[in-house]
């Protein structure tokens, strides 16, 4: 019965799917008569339904991390007064805990089951041929870690959910961050293994063995294992593959030569979720999500990224700025894929893992290779402490409004209740660095517990 269950999940998420990323010759009716993992084909299908899901509605995945994130952090403002305001404020209440679960919690676990599925159901394939067999486990492992990075940075310790059991799963206990990261490291250090150097397709929509490289290499800055976390970015920027943009504006096209994994779109359209949510759908309208005092001061001036990446409208008298990375806000020709991990991350990352080995004329190089794209001269910072900071300021105005990029930043760092507290004092609390567990959650498991400040 469990079996069952499982082969109509992935069935229901392949049926879903589209033909872009693979052409795939029979029809959902004759795949309802497959067994999925039995052959290439469907097994295919299987692992790529999950990407599509991902980009189909705005979920997680698409931009409400950018957008949620950016608001808990001090990159964005939202003007109107509703439930958004208790994320920018940092005072999550009850009323915001459905929209944590459907926009946050349930599309993440909802993905984990399936990469859980997939998993099982292609370990257990007698019939698949060894390398798709290999690569698609190593996919799916992908996406698992994937998942798992987010919920532990939004929420702290999560439940660690590997199989398809629903009886265990459904009275599963929080782990501790720190197991969910082994799992994480776990994962992505067997998909480098099972995947290859090549994309399995033209584009970069599905992962290859580098792009488990990147995310691993945020992984282990963010677990502090400099050593790791520079051999990792160092493989991927020597890789050859990737190359920094020179024209700021072309970093977030499908075509772009510093992506080292993007997500498709999936809505009709609808070129990303984050384009479609920020900028305005006329001249004379509103955005709705705009760029706060705080970011917009860290730009230096001359710093070419405020010039491309913000872009700026006249309301009631006043000047007001909004993101301005992706610039499509809707349109049937598709220019621009929502953009996961790309080059000048890797650079960022091996500059702070060589700054904490001491390698400050290394940090320094690997700092101003980024300065210098966006049109600013050298660092000034000599010593290591100062160029921590430089660093710092570099990651926020260089991944400002991306995938939560400040928020996490700020916590990881110990610096949230610095920075934050100093911004928003009436309102910031120490505990305010999680995100609540949904109360539909802990009414549905009564083993979880709530995290502290909720």
């Amino acid at each position: 019965m469990k079996k069952n269950i499982i082969l109509y999940f992935i069935l229901s998420i392949i049926l879903g799917s589209c033909k872009k990323f693979v052409d795939v010759s029979p029809s959902p009716t004759q795949i309802m008569n497959y067994k999925v993992f039995e052959n290439d084909a469907t097994a295919t299908r299987a692992v790529i339904g999950i990407y599509i899901q991902m980009m189909l509605n705005n979920q997680f995945t698409s931009s409400n991390t950018t957008l949620y994130a950016g608001l808990s952090a001090d990159e964005l403002y939202y003007y109107t007064n509703d439930l958004k305001q208790e994320f920018l404020k940092n005072e999550i209440g009850f009323s915001n805990h459905d929209l944590i679960a459907i926009v946050f919690w349930n599309p993440a676990y909802r993905y984990i089951y399936a990469a859980n599925a997939c998993i099982e159901g292609l370990n257990k394939s007698q019939t698949l041929t060894a390398s798709m067999k290999s690569r698609l486990i190593g996919e799916a492992k992908f996406i698992r870690a994937y998942c798992y990075f987010y919920l532990a940075n939004l929420f702290g310790d999560v439940p660690l959910i590997t199989t398809t059991s629903y009886l265990d799963n459904a009275i599963k206990a929080r782990d501790p961050k720190s197991k969910v990261y082994d799992q994480i490291v776990k994962d992505l250090i067997d998909a480098e293994m099972q995947l290859t150097n090549d994309y399995p397709t033209a584009e970069k929509v599905r992962p290859n063995s580098l792009v488990a490289s990147a995310l691993l290499a945020r992984v282990y800055l963010y677990l502090g294992d400099w050593n790791k976390a520079n051999e990792l970015s160092t493989k991927v920027i020597n890789s050859g593959v990737y190359s920094l943009s020179t024209n700021l504006n072309s970093v977030f096209l499908k075509g772009s030569s510093e992506t080292i994994f993007q997500l498709q779109p999936g809505a009709s359209n609808i070129n990303t979720w984050e384009g479609s949510t920020i900028i305005p759908t006329s001249n004379s309208a509103l955005p709705t999500y705009l760029i706060t005092n705080t970011l917009l001061n860290s730009f230096e001036t001359g710093d070419l990224r405020r010039v491309n990446w913000i872009q700026s409208r006249i309301f009631s008298g006043q000047v007001i700025y909004y993101p301005y990375k992706y610039k499509v806000q809707s349109n049937q020709a598709i220019s621009e894929y929502y953009v996961y991990l790309r080059l000048a991350e890797q650079y960022l990352i091996r500059a702070e893992a060589k700054i904490q080995l001491n390698d400050i004329a290394g940090s320094q190089a690997d700092l101003n290779i980024i300065r210098r794209r966006a049109g600013l001269n050298n660092t000034n910072a000599t010593d290591k402490g100062s160029i921590l900071l430089a660093i710092e300021k570099e990651r926020q105005v260089e991944y400002f409004a991306e995938w939560g990029h400040r928020w996490f930043d700020l916590n990881r760092t110990n610096r949230s209740n610095t920075v934050l507290a100093t911004l928003k004092p009436a309102t910031w609390q120490i505990t305010d660095m999680l995100w609540p567990i949904p109360t539909t959650q802990l009414n549905l498991n009564t083993a979880l517990v709530q995290n502290p400040g909720y």
